[in-house]
């Protein structure tokens, strides 16, 4: 058979097995404050552990070899799987919520996409909103650690150019121990960032428990915030903590591994996090001028406002911080074009990423320079390294697949019952991971609470799609991809 089952069961046993261990903790916080909770989050737990246990049985005896269809296989799978199972402490927890809006709400916290179908958040029991924060946590590094180790071996749009020399999927190869001292480092650093980022919340004057909550929601570009409120209202300290970690949060996390072992420059010169900075601080000044001189903001708050809605996009958290849609024609329409660009590579963030869209220009110039001189030698390059076919290829595949998925999900949005640009900008926004949307009943202050049960199953599919950068979900649709 083309794609191993044993190996996917052997390898999603454990996954599911610790999904189901994580569970426990809200469980354990509801016997103290929201005892109809613990039946919720009890039964996810319950049901993740003799999940774990069937398919730890089911894959005994397998081999430790894993081909690139296995990996796809296994990572389709452990989305899957945990986004139904994370639904069911909604489902239980919440009277007004059913399965679908409970799966709509899994799915945009361990996607990192950060749109929520709760209302009234304040009055929300706490183990259901710790629950939410910890799903957008567990999310963000597990995709950072997928990225990382499965999708450069498949050259998944472009991913392998990241490819470290001891990158433990290579074609064919064994589960290596590299990959186990990667994903710890990896888990290293996002806790550092956690413990930092809550500290300096509660510095700012958020209470401890919504400081832990926002920092979870900060460090893995959730924006799925515990409070009603999210991030209005709150200190300039706040906001600018935010913005520090919501960049951090969006920059590749093997770089700044790399970096902090030695070579602190190779951070800074790379195209991917300059292009990324640029792009932040060229929207980021020009949306200040923007209020500045159109709403009459003064400067320091227009460049504080500016940046964190700028870098909240940008990155795919998602915070609420005003309703850029209302300040002027300017912000609305940068705002628009912004949307599904997101961060870099191999990061928490979703989107199309940068590095796509530096390629895209890259190959632009140089078909420029060969129309101009026929005869000219010009390659498209990235860090100074020209770009292989089968990278450009994936790249363009991509962004191909981007489109198309777009199109059908938006007008698949549209039969049943959102208008064009509701149903376009709520696709971007789910595809992308982003959370706000720039339409017209659905804006950047708004939930998706009111949504039918029909498009809350679309757009939690194009959440988990984005998340996994479309390609490795839509080969594991394909027939061919099945085949011996």
């Amino acid at each position: 058979m083309a794609v191993n089952l044993k190996l996917v069961c052997y390898l999603l046993g454990p996954a599911v097995f610790w999904f189901g261990i994580i569970a426990l903790t809200p469980a354990i916080y509801s016997v103290f404050c929201f005892p109809r909770g613990i039946a919720g989050f009890g039964g996810c737990a319950l049901a993740a552990i003799t999940l774990s246990l069937i398919l730890k049985r089911a894959g005994r005896g397998s081999p430790k070899s894993a081909s690139i269809r296995d990996l796809f296989v296994f990572t389709v799978m452990l989305w899957c799987i945990t986004t139904i199972l994370a639904a069911v402490p909604f489902a239980v927890s919440l009277p007004d919520m059913n399965y679908a809006s409970s799966l709509f709400e899994s799915a945009s916290a361990l996607s990192t996409t950060g749109a929520t179908a709760i209302e009234q958040l304040d009055l929300r029991p706490r183990p259901v909103l710790l629950w939410r924060s910890m799903l957008q946590f567990f999310g963000g590094i597990g995709f950072v650690a997928i990225a990382a180790a499965v999708l450069p071996a498949a050259s998944a749009g472009g991913m392998n150019l990241f490819r470290t020399e001891s990158s433990s999927f290579d074609g064919r190869t064994k589960i290596t121990p590299h990959v186990k001292t990667m994903a710890l480092g990896f888990l290293c650093w996002y806790l550092l960032t956690l413990v930092l980022c809550t500290f300096f919340y509660v510095l700012g004057g958020f209470r401890p428990f919504i400081a832990l909550n926002a920092a979870l929601c900060t460090v893995s570009t959730g924006g799925m915030m515990p409070i009603d409120s999210s991030m209005n209202g709150v200190s300039p300290f706040i906001e600018y903590t935010a913005i520090i970690f919501m960049f951090l949060g969006s920059c590749p996390f093997m770089l700044i591994l790399g970096s902090l072992s030695g070579n602190m420059l190779s951070f800074f010169k790379d195209q991917q996090v300059k292009g990324f900075f640029t792009l932040c601080l060229i929207v980021g000044l020009s949306v200040a001028l923007s209020l500045v001189v159109y709403n009459g903001y003064n400067p320091e708050r227009a460049l504080r406002t500016a940046f964190f809605n700028v870098i909240s996009v940008l990155s795919s958290t998602g915070f609420g911080c005003e309703d850029f849609t209302a300040w002027n024609p300017f912000a609305a329409v940068v705002f628009f074009i912004i949307l599904g660009i997101g961060g870099c590579s191999g990061s928490t963030a979703g989107g199309i990423k940068i590095f796509r869209l530096q390629i895209c220009y890259s190959m632009l110039k140089a078909q420029f320079l060969k129309t101009i001189h026929p005869h000219i030698v010009a390659e498209p390059r990235f860090n100074r390294r020209i770009i292989d076919s089968d990278t450009l290829r994936s790249v363009i595949t991509f962004l191909v697949a981007y489109l198309m998925v777009t199109a059908v999900s938006a007008i698949a949005a549209s039969c049943f019952g959102l208008s064009i640009t509701d149903a376009f900008s709520g696709t971007i926004s789910c595809l992308s991971n982003i959370g706000p949307v720039v339409g017209i009943v659905l804006t950047p202050s708004s939930s998706f609470a009111s949504l039918s049960d029909p498009l809350h199953l679309i757009f939690a599919f194009d959440m988990i799609l984005g998340r996994l950068e479309i390609l490795p979900v839509l080969l594991c649709l394909t027939r061919v991809f099945w085949r011996s």
